[in-house]
């Protein structure tokens, strides 16, 4: 009892000293929750105050889409303003099948809409196919388009348009290769367009778009992008109606010599700037354009500007007598021969008739280093200074280099490159009164806005030659075109300035049997010129001679120029320099009326008897001859003739005008870039007829900005 009544005692000690809950296990608890708030709290503070952006940009782009917006390229421009290069906004579109739907109402079918769209344009019906496979996920289509075309596509859910611009050129095929052209990924390889991109390439801007449940984009107030920003605008010097001049007559001799390239390069020696550009070699348009980048052996049309030197200098005059030897001279064992062989010439004929013997007699009288510097002051062996980044410098090598023979060849332009357009820029500091000028082919660039920012400037480098020596050499080449080696480049109502030259042509090292470069430099009109022309042509058959068949294209291109309106020429300044033109006399018609006449007189004075007086004004036939015992002889009649008189035309010209029921001038389109139905449709909206020709796609003859009248047929080059 005792025993039970302590174990019960013990028991009830027991139960009351021990906890019901172990404050171990509560603490744990109590950690663990407090663990868990600070898990919760520190996570929420992770995913929304540190990760929050990520979230929120991971969100945006489930609901919103921003896109690039392409910045349209500057314009490139010939100096008349008409549109040489542009950029278009296009649209390349790629589908996910998958994500097309199939409403439940046919009128809201999505797979029908998209199967006539892509049937609307003239999409293959293999890739319509693929288009519509819901089991494959994306399907590009490989064309770009214009916008308006696919704006129903566009609206239409799992299609992706990404917005392009592409870079069209609507320009003769010698200013493309000048303007350069842009790669695939948008970049710009050589030409104007890769040392000018920094200026043409503008400022991307962003598009921002919103996606509803459905899957469809739209435009929303709340969600802000930027417009793209245009890049400047950049006018050239060339005049594209010369450029096609320049080609035309350039393949036309081509075809004409059988040459196997050739170049030409127009000047104003006025302000520098680079008129025209055209190169050829066999038969097709070469990589770079050839006048800037290519330099040869030029012969002696080099001869000019050591006799203008010279000249400078007091060292010789036009008149002075020069040996040359009869034709044929040995020079450090080295024989020199003359085409046209004189014992003597004056130094106007050394250059009149290309005297090689002459010209190394005169420029002996220069030291090795005056005739590098007379060539460096000329501005041959430098860079021109164009914006085109493979202009060549040609190769004038320095004195310490020479050999014994040096001098006497570069006197006569070998052992030396230049390129056509050196040889024009020289050629202009001898036309405008002895300043060399940097040679320009930008005109003007502006910004987005309208804003000139560059604007080309008369720049003269140096003075080469005074005015007194300058024109004392443009006299002179006046008679090479007059009686000399150029009498082909003559024109009848302009006198024209100018020299030609003959080399032969050399490679890896050694000159080549019967392969000549031909080279013709004109100066038109010979006083106060303002086109300096430079043609070349590469292996001639036949005539080889630059006077011969270089010298025919210079005065081709010059005939071109004067019958065109849109080049640029002082027309005013022409016709103070037009030389009289003589009427042309029917001496036959005026032999006849004084022959009738002296007859009428002798059948008169035999009626009234006496003696018989013939007046002789003509030749008589034996028969009407009548006896006379005495014969008076007068003077013959006066005739009433037309004096020489010189041929006025008022400038500028102004055509007649145009009734209003005849058909107006209206300017061409550009349409180069716009697929063949946009093309036609530009060119029907404008008023034209359209003829589809093979050749370059979206070209037209005549080119882009001419004018013609409208209904008139334009050819239009299919790409086919």
């Amino acid at each position: 009892m005792n025993a039970f009544t302590r174990s019960d005692h013990e028991g009830e000690n027991t139960a009351v000293g021990k906890p019901l809950v172990s404050r171990l296990r509560a603490s744990l608890i109590h950690g663990s929750l407090v663990l868990f708030a600070l898990a919760l709290i520190a996570r929420a503070i992770q995913v929304q105050l540190i990760d929050g952006p990520m979230w929120a940009e991971s969100a945006a782009k489930q609901q919103i889409r921003q896109s690039d917006l392409a910045a349209p390229r500057g314009q490139i421009l010939d100096e008349r303003g008409i549109v040489l290069a542009e950029s278009r906004e296009l649209v390349q579109i790629r589908i996910a099948p998958n994500q097309v739907r199939r409403e439940r109402s046919a009128k809201q079918d999505d797979r029908r809409e998209l199967l006539r769209g892509l049937t609307a344009l003239g999409v293959s019906k293999s890739l319509i196919r693929s288009a519509l496979d819901s089991t494959r996920t994306w399907v590009e289509l490989p064309r770009s388009y214009v916008p308006r075309d696919v704006e129903g596509l566009l609206k239409l859910r799992g299609v992706k348009p990404q917005f392009v611009m592409q870079r069209v050129i609507a320009a003769p095929d010698g200013v493309r290769r000048l303007i350069g052209v842009m790669d695939a990924r948008g970049m710009a390889v050589g030409g104007i367009e890769q040392e000018l991109d920094s200026l043409l390439r503008g400022q991307t801007g962003k598009r921002t778009s919103l996606r509803d449940g459905r899957g469809k984009y739209f435009d929303t107030p709340s969600l802000t992008g930027f417009e793209a920003t245009p890049g400047h605008s950049v006018t050239l010097t060339i005049n594209s109606t010369l450029q096609d001049i320049c080609e035309r007559e350039l393949q036309l001799a081509l075809q004409r010599t059988g040459a196997s390239g050739g170049d030409v390069v127009i000047v104003d020696p006025r302000d520098g700037s680079i008129l025209a550009l055209a190169g050829y070699r066999n038969g097709k348009v070469p990589l770079s354009s050839t006048p800037l980048a290519e330099g040869y052996e030029p012969g002696s049309v080099i001869k000019t500007f050591f006799v203008a030197d010279l000249l400078n200098r007091g060292l010789t005059t036009p008149d002075e007598m020069v040996n040359t030897e009869d034709g044929r001279w040995v020079l450090n064992k080295r024989t020199i021969t003359d085409e046209h062989k004189a014992a003597f010439m004056p130094v106007r004929d050394v250059i009149r008739n290309s005297s090689n013997i002459g010209i190394v007699k005169l420029t002996s009288r220069l030291s090795a280093s005056q005739e590098y510097e007379v060539l460096r002051d000329f501005g041959f062996g430098v860079q021109p200074g164009t914006p085109y980044p493979a202009e060549s410098r040609g190769r004038v090598a320095l004195p310490k280099t020479w050999s014994l023979q040096t001098p006497a060849s570069m006197a006569m332009g070998y052992e030396m490159l230049v390129t056509p357009l050196q040889l024009a820029v020289a050629y202009a500091a001898v036309a405008n009164g002895g300043e060399l000028l940097q040679p320009a082919l930008v005109r003007e660039i502006r910004d987005a806005n309208g804003t000139i920012v560059f604007q080309h400037q008369r720049r003269a480098l140096r003075r080469v030659l005074s005015h007194k020596a300058s024109e004392e050499t443009r006299v002179i080449l006046e008679s090479v075109v007059d009686s000399g080696t150029g009498v082909a480049a003559d024109l009848q109502t302009f006198a024209v300035a100018g020299k030609s030259g003959t080399s032969r042509r050399s490679e890896g090292g050694r000159y080549l049997d019967g392969k000549y470069n031909a080279t013709f430099v004109g100066m038109f009109p010979a006083r106060n010129p303002q086109y300096v022309v430079v043609a070349r042509l590469i292996d001639p058959k036949g005539l080889i001679f630059g006077g011969k068949v270089a010298a025919p294209v210079v005065n081709r291109i010059l005939q071109g120029a004067m019958a065109t309106r849109d080049v640029q020429l002082d027309r005013s300044a022409l016709a103070a320099v037009a030389r009289p033109v003589p009427v042309k006399v029917d001496t036959v018609a005026l032999r006849a009326a004084a022959k009738k006449d002296s007859i009428a007189r002798a059948v008169a004075l035999k009626k009234a008897g006496g003696k018989l007086a013939v007046e002789v004004a003509g030749t008589l036939d034996s028969a009407e001859m009548v006896d006379t015992t005495a014969l008076i002889v007068r003077a013959a009649p006066k005739v009433a003739m037309p004096a020489p008189t010189t041929v006025v035309v008022q400038f500028p010209y102004k055509p007649k005008a145009i009734r209003a029921s005849e058909a107006e001038l209206v300017q061409i389109p550009n349409v180069a870039g716009l697929d063949l139905r946009d093309a036609v449709r530009t060119l029907h909206a404008a008023g034209f007829q359209v003829r589809l020709v093979d050749g370059a796609s979206g070209r037209t003859k005549p080119l882009a900005g001419s004018f013609a009248r409208a209904g008139t047929a334009v050819l239009l080059e299919s790409g086919r």
